[in-house]
């Protein structure tokens, strides 16, 4: 009996699973879950208040999230708050707590987390305590001596010691002389590739044959270029003989970011002026790129000895694309003046490029600040005058680009000059021009600029108002580690976006790509061992959108291959974007980090000024 009744069981069994429920697939990102809404909207808002309201929420998942949103909003007046919640039963709000703090206190409040830290009993937030001080330290310009940098450097791991090896080669230059011997030490001692490559760089504040001794060594190949580059910046102070003759071997290096940095070095070190470059080799890398061989040439020539040869390298070259017309522009010049003013405010005021006219614009100006300075029959009084209608004319002219680069030149400007290149009337036709989102940097610079003119301090900069609203449904659709395909004329990069961290920043990247907006865009700026950065309308990097961003800062460090958002400044994030070449723990806190590179990294070390975004799309 028992075992006729079996198939029927198993027919019931099997009839009951057919009709359960398939799982629920998870959710794109952390944005599905409702009760976290409030949290973005507060932190969006830059609500200080209403997020120390959510500290108190019975969860400790909203808890956890607004702690964490205090590390984007930096508001100085939420140290209560946040102090409070030190005391938080969950381990991770309390990290989060921490963690906020560090980019805000000042010395009463981290003597107050100074005491918590000895009474906290779990060890990971104990870390956060440790971590947090010492950035807080760091940022508020705290550390005068190399013995805390080391000793952060030796006790802690991944990107604690990352932070505590660019600490110490931030330190001032009579530091890092007086105790040379350590610093040799501990780039000798380190083993990290990473930290490392920031310890070599305070090696350019050190002397003697040790120290090239190094540097030569972590510059040539095989070294990873992570070490080669920031050697061979460090070889730019008056290079012996030796440093020199590595130098112009590298100078042919087939990376970008080599030959850059090698040019850098070998201008800061004189060494152009030694009238010495191997010009006989047509193949070499820095012949066969038209950029590499202009700022080569250009600055070779500047030296009458070589002239000649400067001018036919230059002769025989062909501009490709406006940022290498830029260059040659720039080398022409350094070479024999080859453009008059005339021509060079030809180009200045044409619908060329804006990197031709902000090329045009720096020579001009460089001639125009020259003239100022030089010892002549008129009085510096008259001189000044003289001078006054380029600067007028630049400033007035409606570019939002030369009006920034005008204003950048100008900085250091006394109120003396200012009152008579920059009056008030000037002023005010240059702002006429701007939007007031679209061009906030120029705006910001001509504040800074009318207040020295003005004899006043300079001004801290207010955020822009909240003005562009996260479209919460896309938002929800958005998977938290959409990826992308940036094509170049260099090769593909797939980078990922952090949405979970930074909502608004990867909503608004991919709303860019879905638009078309980056295809054809250019890379025109590319630090060697930083970042290549792109993605503005302009193309000189003074342009953004009609709408700016909130910054939004998370957990996740600036590694090499982190992806971030360009900015002016606090919540004035819009349309550019960078990717580091190495890590970059200055920029923790201060800047968005909203991706990352999951392949093409090679192809990010082959970039340069001028290179190509063909397309940029959604990989689903």
């Amino acid at each position: 009996m028992r075992f006729h009744q079996l198939p029927l069981l198993a027919i019931l069994v099997l009839g009951g699973c057919g009709t359960s429920k398939a799982p629920e697939a998870p959710p794109p990102n952390r944005w599905s879950d409702a009760r976290l809404l409030s949290v973005l909207e507060a932190q969006d808002h830059r609500d200080a208040v209403a997020l120390c309201a959510l500290l108190g929420d019975s969860s400790a998942t909203i808890r956890s999230a607004a702690a964490l949103a205090f590390a984007s909003v930096q508001d100085s007046s939420s140290a209560p708050c946040l102090l409070a919640a030190l005391d938080d039963p969950s381990n991770e709000v309390r990290v989060h707590a921490v963690f906020a703090l560090g980019f805000i206190a000042h010395d009463r409040v981290v003597d107050q987390m100074a005491e918590r830290s000895g009474a906290e009993r779990d060890s990971t937030v104990q870390r956060a305590y440790r971590h947090a001080m010492f950035l807080n330290h760091q940022r508020r310009g705290k550390i005068t001596g190399i013995g805390p940098v080391l000793h952060h450097l030796v006790n802690n791991t991944g990107q604690e010691r990352l932070r505590a090896a660019d600490a110490l080669r931030r330190l001032p230059s009579n530091i890092l002389l007086k105790d040379s011997s350590l610093v040799l030490r501990a780039v000798s001692l380190e083993k990290d590739e990473d930290a490392k490559a920031l310890l070599l760089h305070a090696l350019m504040h050190i002397r003697g044959k040790e120290r090239d001794s190094v540097l030569l060594h972590a510059g040539g190949r095989p070294q990873p270029l992570s070490m080669r580059i920031p050697a061979i910046s460090a070889l730019s102070f008056k290079p012996s003989e030796r440093v020199r003759d590595s130098l112009l071997v590298w100078v042919n290096d087939p990376v970008p970011a080599v030959r850059t940095a090698t040019v850098d070095a070998l201008n800061n070190g004189g060494v152009f002026n030694a009238g010495t470059l191997p010009w006989s080799d047509p193949e070499a890398a820095h012949w066969s790129d038209p950029i590499s061989r202009y700022r080569l040439v250009g600055s070779m020539g500047s030296n009458p000895a070589n002239r000649k040869k400067a001018i036919a390298a230059l002769d025989t070259a062909s501009a490709t694309g406006p940022y290498a017309e830029a260059e040659r522009i720039k080398a022409l010049s350094m070479v024999d003046g080859a453009y008059s003013t005339t021509q060079l405010e030809t180009l200045l005021y044409s619908a060329v490029h804006p990197a031709i006219r902000q090329a045009a614009f720096g020579i001009l100006a460089d001639r125009n600040q020259l003239l100022m300075m030089m010892p002549r029959a008129i009085s510096y009084d008259m001189r000044i005058v003289q001078a006054a209608p380029f600067w007028q004319q630049v400033f007035g002219c409606g570019d939002p680009g030369l009006i920034c680069a005008a204003a950048e030149k100008l900085a250091v400007g006394r109120a003396r000059e200012l009152s008579v290149l920059f009056p008030e009337t000037v002023e005010e036709q240059a702002r006429q021009a701007l939007h007031p989102l679209r061009d906030l940097e120029a705006a910001q610079l001509l504040d800074d600029l009318a207040a020295a003119r003005d004899e006043r301090p300079k001004p801290i900069h207010k955020a822009p108002a909240f003005n562009h609203p996260i479209d919460i449904a896309k938002l929800r659709t958005l998977a938290q580690g959409q990826r992308y395909r940036i094509v170049t004329n260099k090769g593909e990069i797939v980078i990922s976006t952090d949405v979970d961290a930074c909502p608004g920043s990867s909503l608004a990247f991919d709303s860019l790509v879905v638009a078309g907006y980056y295809n054809g865009k250019a890379f025109h700026r590319m630090v060697p061992n930083f970042v290549v950065q792109g993605g503005c309308p302009r193309g000189d990097g003074y342009g953004g959108m009609p709408w700016t961003l909130r910054t939004e800062i998370g957990r996740k460090p600036f590694s090499a291959g982190s992806v971030g958002l360009a900015s002016a400044g606090r919540d004035t994030e819009s349309c550019q974007f960078f990717i580091t070449q190495g890590p970059a723990p200055h920029l923790d806190g201060r800047y968005t980090r909203f991706g990352e590179v999951l392949s093409g990294m090679d192809v990010v070390w082959q970039l340069q000024v001028g290179d190509v975004m063909r397309r940029v799309e959604r990989i689903d």
